[in-house]
């Protein structure tokens, strides 16, 4: 009995890692899910990491948009893993955490002068 579930177990395990890579139509899927010109990054089957926006979709692959290198076509075969990326600006979040501490400086030396017997 304890061997057979030994066997039962590994050959679940062993399903699992096999089955732990994306097949080529769930990747297919995500991409075509995505409205042209998303920004993405691929994980390439090679272990090469690229970035671009989404192109033109074809039956084979897509065109992946980059700024710097252009249009280049990849093959959903080639891919290991797609992700979008997140391009959120956060300048107005710095803004505001600067003024905050420029706030808090000003307060300090204003608390400073008070307590030493200064003009206030």
């Amino acid at each position: 009995m304890r061997r057979l579930l030994s066997l039962v177990l590994a050959a679940a395990m062993l399903a699992r890692v096999v089955s732990g890579a994306p097949d080529t139509a769930s990747i297919r899927a995500q991409i075509v899910g995505m409205p042209l010109g998303t920004r993405i990054e691929l994980r390439l089957k090679d272990k090469q990491k690229v970035r671009g926006a989404r192109g033109a979709v074809s039956d084979s692959g897509f065109t992946l948009v980059d700024a710097r290198s252009g249009e280049r076509q990849i093959a959903f075969d080639d891919i290991a893993s797609v992700k979008p990326v997140n391009t959120t600006s956060h300048t107005g979040r710095n803004i505001l955490i600067g003024v905050g501490i420029g706030v808090g400086v000003v307060a300090i030396v204003i608390i400073a002068l008070a307590h030493s017997g200064g003009y206030l």
